[in-house]
């Protein structure tokens, strides 16, 4: 039966017991009355999801997991992080508690113990994040009421330091590739500010020479090994292509499809880079290619991703506007772009040009 609390403050508190018997607040009120109505509301609402099955709460985190799992609608290489972190940390700690009994203070002793194995704090705030998800279907789905991983305050890991290489240094590691298909594909990257991915899922139909751009339509999935009809953020973009671009990649090359299996779509042409074989090429076997080159020109630590963080900068130190580098990355948010936005040159001539201009008197 729901009740009220009066609190020092002089307003009211609602409160009720859910299906598993534990205390509830519906929330704080300035009237006794309107208190009491809320709680006795939310009593209701609770006993009323649980009538269809009101044991369900009972069957063990371990065995929801499994129709939850099967449910679940990820992309490939998300599937395949994921398995590993619910076989290796959730199953252990929960595999055969009931999932009505976990409470707040258990998932927080459960961190405080990934917490002291080591673990790092991203790799804990992915692991808890994949518990919660867990938790919030079990919502949807009417077993439980809260979500007791909900609003935990977890640290992040330490981001991956950003490099933005000068053109100097650029044409260093470029000069180190060992081929000229090497050298196309890393201009491809700074030039286009282009995703691996959406590089390796590149088709010639997407290029077009006479107007000097491409576009961005298509993402391979290196872990799936299937062709994407869409590019990170689902945000098919135009990208403009230099003179010397154009004059590498030469006239549209390439016939019949691409012989790569497509998620959704058709394939109507062969794939801008491939391998000797004829298959897409794999960030995982290039990437010795790059660090080698990377070692040899003496530039100290440059990611392959870091040729797209360059060619933000350039565009920004050029004078390219913030929202349009964004548009050619394919953000799809500006707080994404806004990490560069210390590259932009500042327009101190403009703001010194204001500053000294005569205040105007108000008659």
């Amino acid at each position: 039966m729901a009740w009220t609390e009066r609190l020092p403050s002089g307003k009211h508190r609602g409160v009720y017991r859910d299906a598993q018997g534990r205390r509830r607040s519906a929330g704080t009120f300035g009237h006794k009355a309107e208190a009491l109505r809320k709680a006795s509301a939310a009593e209701e609402d609770a006993r009323r999801r649980t009538r269809r099955d009101p044991d369900a709460w009972k069957q063990p985190w371990g065995e929801w997991a499994k129709t939850w799992w099967a449910a679940r609608d990820v992309a490939p290489t998300t599937a395949k992080a994921d398995e590993v972190r619910r076989r290796l940390h959730l199953e252990p700690r929960w595999e055969n508690v009931p999932i009505g009994e976990i409470t707040r203070h258990d998932v927080k002793d459960w961190i405080a113990d990934l917490r002291t194995e080591g673990r790092s704090p991203e790799l804990v705030r992915r692991i808890v994040h994949l518990f919660s998800a867990s938790m919030v279907a079990a919502m949807d789905a009417e077993i439980i009421e809260a979500n007791p991983a909900a609003r935990l305050k977890l640290a992040g890991g330490a981001k991956a330091q950003e490099r933005y290489l000068e053109r100097e240094e650029y044409e260093a590691i470029r000069e180190q590739l060992p081929t000229t298909g090497d050298q196309l594909l890393a201009d491809l990257l700074v030039y286009t500010g282009m995703r691996w991915g959406e590089l390796a899922g590149l088709h010639w139909s997407r290029v077009n020479l006479l107007k000097k751009q491409l576009r961005v339509a298509e993402t391979f999935d290196e872990v799936d090994g299937r062709i994407k009809a869409y590019p990170k953020g689902k945000r098919i973009r135009e990208v403009p292509l230099t003179d010397a671009l154009v004059e590498a990649l030469g006239e549209a090359g390439g016939r019949g499809g691409c012989g790569v299996e497509h998620v959704a779509g058709v394939c109507r042409s062969s794939l801008v880079l491939t391998t000797e074989t004829g298959r897409p090429v794999r960030n995982s076997n290039w990437s010795v290619v790059w660090r080698n080159s990377v070692e040899r020109a003496g530039v100290g630590h440059v990611r392959i991703h870091d040729l797209r963080h360059t060619y933000a900068s350039w565009l920004l130190q050029r004078g390219v506007a913030l929202a349009e580098v964004g548009r050619l990355l394919g953000h799809v948010s500006t707080q994404t772009t806004a990490r560069y936005a210390h590259l932009a040159e500042t327009p101190w001539d403009d703001i010194r040009s204001a500053l000294e201009q005569p205040t105007r008197r108000v008659e």
